[in-house]
């Protein structure tokens, strides 16, 4: 029954929040800009337009920008001071203090940094009506560069849009000249805390907790802001996309006490033993080792860069969006992330199957696991924040995000097992946009439809060598899962592969190309592996007709380009699958019906421990043509399993 509530309260809480009973802040557009709208209605709003004044961000409201203001009335306002100083009193002098930053129940001794704060997390420089805001993080950072949390409750019988499951949205959609203000019932709630303080303020996660306490990993995840770090000036661009800051943070798949108790853990030594039985008794004694069982237990639980509930896998954000072309219906949503175990962790949404309103982590492709005692920890269900505040009244108050981070609750055990890895769940073509293996994107909103120049060394998971302009930049756009990374002119960048099993693995890469001669330039890319060359170089701007590929629409074979897979695949490239879209020549297509995208692949090799590197060098050509191309798409990266592609009797499908 809360199931229902939970998909009942999703499909009507847009009306909900934007037909409140608070009807007198309703009104239809008057050309007023936020500024003026606060004003206007100065005797309701007057404290927030005293922590605007103060924080100087008032002026903008006064501008031709785009904002979106959360706004609470001067009544939630005095509360909300009042009981933020009261917290902090009340356990100053115990043992679980609690640094809220307010010290006083005035408004006018507020410090100038914790004025900042407030009135900065209720601020997005863009526009979001309710219609966009689904469950999960709005797109755009707010000014403290924080995500605000979407989700649902039911409040007094009404549902409501909730903003970090704090405040609830009354009066929703006020359209202004120069932005929207949403009503709400109090102050968004900053939560400056880490990830493993935020954490530790659940008692819910309470064995979880004392795992993080016992092996120290809160000090693993404490990064919040690199200090060291100074934007720099655009290489390419005469507007600056170099991003602002260098932030660290971290995704936590967590347990509550009730999946251990489920699972027959009900204390520490318990979730040790049990960590045992699976990672096994190598530095028992010595906690804080990652080489022992519970330090790895723990480990295998986060992920670097802030992975969003709405943006686990690619998913539409808002009323329209990449996703609407990029999505080919009928076809599962998943990313892979590389835990700090070391160690694959695979997301999926199972949108063939019934399945698919929720998200998966390690999903079986097996009724039965290939590791039988693995079936209480495959397919563990990630849980979204309107359905977990639903499930247990003490959940109600979760707050998912911190400081450096976002927690996502889930309902089975989580644990790394290599043999069910290879045996079942990563026994598959995987493919891996390389943006989205930079966590330093993640922790900084670079994600879909946003554009970067990202200056080098910021992501330790790219190397840059001595090209002229070999700076990375990375762009969003419609591709295989929203985004790709754009080298630029004479590149020489090298990429580190994920922590896959081990294996030999077939490398393939896509590569944008077009079916126009007239494109071809001389330009080529010479592919290198952990160092080593890769065969020949690869035409940096592969026409696809050209005879050396190929390339021939299945429409135009009799078998349904059976025959031309065969070829293309002996003269090493493949057409691009045909589980995602694109927009060529003005029409919408699967990538595999277009010849601007292909699949090059470039070496067979076997992956053991250790890092991995693939490298991209720019060979310039002999001459300059009249049309030429000075940069490289590199979209994703593809790691099959040997036995995958040599297996006469199951040939690789078009996927």
């Amino acid at each position: 029954m809360k199931r229902i509530l939970y998909i009942l309260a999703i499909a009507l809480s847009i009306i909900a929040c934007t037909d409140d009973i608070d009807k007198s802040n309703r009104f239809t557009f008057t050309g007023e800009t936020i500024a003026d709208y606060l004003l206007n209605r100065s005797e309701k709003y007057s404290h927030f337009i005293y922590l605007l004044k103060r924080a100087e961000v008032f002026p903008l409201l006064q501008t031709y920008g785009q904002y979106t203001l959360f706004l609470p009335d001067n009544a939630s306002v005095e509360k909300f001071v009042q009981e933020q100083d009261s917290i902090y009193h009340a356990t100053k002098e115990t043992s679980k203090f609690i640094n809220t930053g307010i010290t006083s129940p005035l408004i006018d001794e507020l410090s100038d940094s914790m004025v900042n704060v407030i009135a900065r997390m209720h601020l997005i420089e863009r526009n979001y009506r309710t219609a966009e805001m689904g469950e999960g993080a709005i797109g755009k950072w707010n000014f403290n560069d924080r995500a605000l949390v979407v989700s649902y409750k039911v409040i007094d019988e009404r549902f409501y849009m909730m903003i970090n499951n704090s405040a609830a949205i009354i009066g929703g959609d006020n359209d202004v000249e120069n932005g929207i203000v949403h009503l709400i019932d109090r102050p968004i709630d900053p939560h400056y805390n880490t990830i493993a303080s935020q954490l530790s303020e659940h008692s819910f996660f309470g064995i979880f907790n004392r795992a993080m306490a016992e092996t120290g990993y809160a000090s693993e995840v404490s990064l919040t802001l690199d200090e060291n770090y100074v934007r720099g000036k655009d290489v390419h661009h005469t507007i600056n996309l170099t991003p602002k800051q260098k932030y660290y943070k971290y995704t936590a798949f967590v347990e509550t006490d009730e999946v251990f108790n489920a699972n027959g853990i009900y204390s520490l030594d318990d979730l040790k033993a049990f960590a045992e039985k699976w990672y096994g008794s190598e530095e028992r004694d010595n906690p804080k080792s990652p080489r022992n069982a519970l330090y790895r237990f723990v480990a295998y639980h986060f992920v670097e860069g802030e992975i969003p509930y709405n943006r686990i896998v690619y998913s539409k954000s808002g009323t329209a969006s990449d996703f609407d072309i990029t999505y080919m219906p009928g076809n599962d949503l998943y990313n892979y992330y590389a835990t700090m175990q070391g160690t694959l962790l695979k997301a999926l949404q199972p949108l063939s199957t019934a399945d698919g309103l929720d998200i998966y982590l390690n999903w079986s492709k097996r009724k039965i696991p290939y590791n039988f005692e693995m079936r209480k920890h495959t397919n563990v269900r990630v849980i979204g924040l309107t359905e977990f505040t639903q499930m247990d009244e003490r959940y109600k108050d979760f707050v998912p995000n911190a400081g450096n981070g976002i927690i996502h609750p889930i309902d089975k055990i989580l644990i790394y097992n290599e043999d069910e890895m290879v045996g079942n769940i990563l026994d598959e073509r995987m493919r891996f946009d390389l943006a989205s293996l930079q966590p330093e994107l993640s922790s900084n909103n670079i994600w879909q439809n946003t554009q970067a120049e990202i200056p080098i060394g910021y992501c330790k998971g790219i190397k840059t060598y001595d090209g002229e302009c070999s700076g990375d930049y990375a762009v969003f756009g419609s591709t295989h899962m929203g985004d790709v990374v754009v080298l630029w002119h004479d590149f020489d960048n090298a990429f580190l592969l994920p922590p896959v099993p081990a294996r030999t693995y077939e490398i393939r890469f896509s590569i944008m190309a077009g079916d126009d001669p007239r494109n071809r330039t001389s330009a080529k890319v010479q592919v290198y592996f952990d160092g080593k060359v890769c065969d020949n170089p690869v035409p940096k701007y592969a026409v696809s007709s050209d005879p050396e590929i190929g390339w021939v629409a299945d429409a135009d074979t009799y078998d349904n380009g059976v025959e031309n897979d065969k070829q293309m695949r002996n003269r090493g490239w493949m057409k691009a699958p045909d589980t995602y879209g694109v927009t060529y020549g003005g029409q919408r297509m699967s990538a595999r019906e277009s010849p601007g995208y292909l699949r090059k692949i470039i070496h067979r090799q076997y992956l053991g421990a250790g890092e991995h590197w693939i490298r991209f060098r720019h060979i310039p050509p002999t001459n300059w043509e009249a049309f030429r191309v000075n940069v490289l798409y590199l979209d994703y990266i593809e790691l099959v399993p040997l036995h995958i592609v040599s297996d006469p009797a199951k040939p690789e499908d078009r996927h």
